[in-house]
C-alpha cells in the first residue's frame, strides 16, 4: 500500500497531536518495512526514518500565513493535489482533517476529543468556528473510518457528529519510551542547572489551554503551601502555541497566570516553564514529588500517562477519560473545590502507602499501552480501509 500521512502536527512536537504523531509513526517505522510511507509537513522536520517512509514538504501558500484560512488550503486543497500526485491507496488524517480526494481511496480519520463543541468559548473566534463547522461537515461525508483515542473520546463524538458509536473505533495513545527509563546524574545536573529547580517541586504539563483549569490549580497548590506547609514549588510547563493558526483567546496568558499566583501568595513558587524536550519532560517528570492536572476536559491525557509510565504519584480531574486511561494509578478528585484538591496532593506527598500502591499500578497500567501494539492495530485498520475500498468501490 501506499499510505498518505497528515503529518501538519510534526511541526509542533510538544502538542499532544504531535507527540501522538511522532510516537505513532516512529512505532510504524519499526514494525512495516513493506508498505510506502509519504508524511506530509508544512515546515522542514528532521526526524529519522527508513526507506520505506519518505517526509514530504509541502509549503503553505504565502496567503495570510498562519491563519485559518491558509491552513484550510493546505489541508484541503494542497494535500488534495498530493493525493494524485503520489498515487496513493490510503490517507490518514492525524486529527479531524481530511482533504479533498479522499472520496476514491481508503480514508481514516483520528480525532482527539470534543472541545470546540464541549466548550463554546472554544469557539468565540470568527475564523475558528468557520474552520471546525466546515471540517466537521467535510469529514463526516468522507471518512470512511473514525477512530478515536478513548471510549471517553467515542461517545462524545458520535452525537456531534451524527454517527453511532459502534462504527468509531477506539486505539488508544502510545506512550514514548523514554519515560520508562530513569534519567542519568549527568540530564539530572544539567536539568536541574538549566531550569533552576527547587529540591522539591509538583510538576503539571498539558499546556495553557483554558479548560486545563490552571487558575484552581494555583489555588490548590496555594492551599497546599499555606495550610498544609509543602515547603516545595509548582511547575507549569507549556505555553501559548504560535507556529500554525490557532486562536490565541483559548489559552490563558503566562503573565495573567503570574500575576493570580502572586494574588495567592505563591508567585514566588509558581514557574510557568514553557516548551521543553522529551528527554527534559522524563528528567523533569522523575524528579518531581508529584504531578497533577485538573483539567476540565481530557480525551485521553497524554502527560497524565507519561507521568504514569515514569511512576509518579498523580491527582487528576475525574472529568474525561483520565480515570479511564490511568484506572488505579492515579488519585482523582473533582476539579473544582480547592481545598479538596489540596487535601489530596497532600495525602499523595505524605502517606507512603498511597504513593507504594500507585507506583505499583503505575507499573502495570503503563505496560498496558504498548506503543507496538497500538501501532499493530493502526497497520490492521490500512489493511481493512484498504480491502474495503478495492472490493466494493466503483468508480
Amino acid at each position: 500500500m501506499r499510505i498518505g500521512i497528515n503529518g501538519l502536527y510534526l511541526s509542533t512536537p510538544y502538542s499532544g497531536i504531535g507527540q501522538y504523531t511522532i510516537n505513532l509513526l516512529r512505532a510504524l517505522s519499526e514494525i512495516d518495512h513493506k508498505n510506502k510511507y509519504f508524511i506530509f509537513t508544512n515546515a522542514k522536520i528532521e526526524f529519522e526514518f527508513p526507506a520505506n517512509f519518505r517526509i514530504i514538504r509541502i509549503d503553505p501558500i504565502p496567503l495570510f500565513p498562519k491563519s485559518f484560512l491558509s491552513r484550510f488550503i493546505w489541508e484541503e486543497y494542497q494535500l488534495g493535489n498530493a493525493i494524485k500526485k503520489y498515487k496513493l491507496d490510503i490517507f490518514h488524517g492525524l486529527y479531524q482533517s481530511l482533504p479533498r480526494g479522499v472520496e476514491k481511496i481508503g480514508s481514516i480519520v483520528t480525532i482527539h476529543d470534543a472541545i470546540p463543541w464541549r466548550f463554546p468559548a472554544e469557539r468565540k473566534q470568527l475564523a475558528y468556528r468557520w474552520y471546525s463547522d466546515i471540517r466537521k461537515s467535510l469529514l463526516t461525508k468522507r471518512a470512511k473510518k473514525v477512530v478515536s483515542i478513548s471510549e471517553t473520546t467515542k461517545m462524545d463524538l458520535a452525537p456531534i457528529y451524527g454517527m453511532k458509536p459502534e462504527t468509531i473505533e477506539v486505539t488508544y495513545e502510545p506512550v514514548d519510551d523514554i519515560f520508562f527509563t530513569q534519567p542519568t546524574q549527568k540530564e539530572i545536573i544539567e536539568c536541574r542547572k538549566k531550569f533552576e529547580l527547587p529540591q522539591k517541586y509538583i510538576l503539571y504539563s498539558g499546556g495553557l489551554k483554558r479548560h486545563k483549569n490552571l487558575r484552581i490549580l494555583i489555588k490548590s497548590f496555594s492551599i497546599l503551601s499555606k495550610t498544609y506547609k509543602y515547603p516545595g514549588h509548582l511547575l507549569i510547563l507549556g505555553a501559548v502555541r504560535n507556529t500554525m493558526a490557532v486562536s490565541k483567546a483559548i489559552y490563558y496568558k503566562p503573565e495573567d497566570l503570574m500575576t493570580y499566583a502572586k494574588l495567592m501568595k505563591v508567585g514566588d513558587k509558581v514557574h510557568i516553564v514553557g516548551f521543553v524536550s522529551r528527554s527534559e519532560m522524563s528528567t523533569l517528570l522523575h524528579q518531581s514529588e508529584a504531578f497533577v492536572s485538573l483539567s476540565l476536559y481530557e480525551g485521553f491525557g497524554l502527560p497524565a500517562l507519561e507521568a504514569v509510565t515514569a511512576g509518579v504519584p498523580s491527582v487528576l480531574s475525574k472529568i474525561g477519560a483520565f480515570e479511564e486511561v490511568i484506572k488505579g494509578a492515579g488519585i482523582y478528585v473533582y476539579p473544582y473545590g480547592a481545598h479538596r484538591i489540596a487535601e489530596k496532593l497532600n495525602s499523595v506527598l505524605n502517606d507512603k502507602n498511597v504513593q507504594t500502591e500507585l507506583k505499583h499500578q503505575a507499573k502495570m497500567r503503563a505496560a498496558f499501552f504498548d506503543q507496538y501494539a497500538i501501532a499493530q492495530r493502526v497497520l490492521e485498520i490500512y489493511q481493512e480501509v484498504y480491502d474495503d475500498c478495492v472490493t466494493s468501490f466503483e468508480p
